[in-house]
């Protein structure tokens, strides 16, 4: 039971599908994909024509769904084979958040049916 309590997150943590995946726009020529989103951090698709390293400050917009739009900024904590995780310095507002969750739920109503499943098969 102590395992389960000890790997509980602070912020939960939203995995995007393909078709919904917003967009983190740096500057006017360069865009990530965002793979998963949190208060305090977020997932990059891995850009080989831009590549980010370790420990480099980013910052910029992220276009939501409904065009509206969040500022953040961050540093590259840590690169996987998943993507570039960015350890967020100015997260995403709690309000943005919700309104993802219902999205990607409402949107995609089987994606978390086939996630869960998955996480808790890998979990065994």
């Amino acid at each position: 039971m102590t395992t389960k309590i000890n790997n509980l997150r602070r912020f939960f943590r939203l995995p995007y599908p393909k078709a919904a995946q917003p967009p983190l726009q740096i500057d006017k020529d360069t865009a990530y994909r965002i793979l998963e989103i949190s208060e305090l951090g977020i997932i990059l698709a891995y850009k080989p024509e831009a590549p980010l390293t370790l420990g480099e400050k980013i910052s910029g917009n992220i276009l939501f769904h409904d065009q509206d739009s969040e500022e953040v900024e961050g540093e590259v904590y840590r690169l996987d084979t998943r993507g570039v995780v960015i350890q967020l310095s100015k997260g995403v507002s709690a309000r943005h958040m919700m309104k993802q969750q219902v999205f990607v739920k409402n949107a995609f109503p089987v994606f978390f049916r086939y996630t869960v499943k998955e996480n808790i098969s890998s979990d065994k």
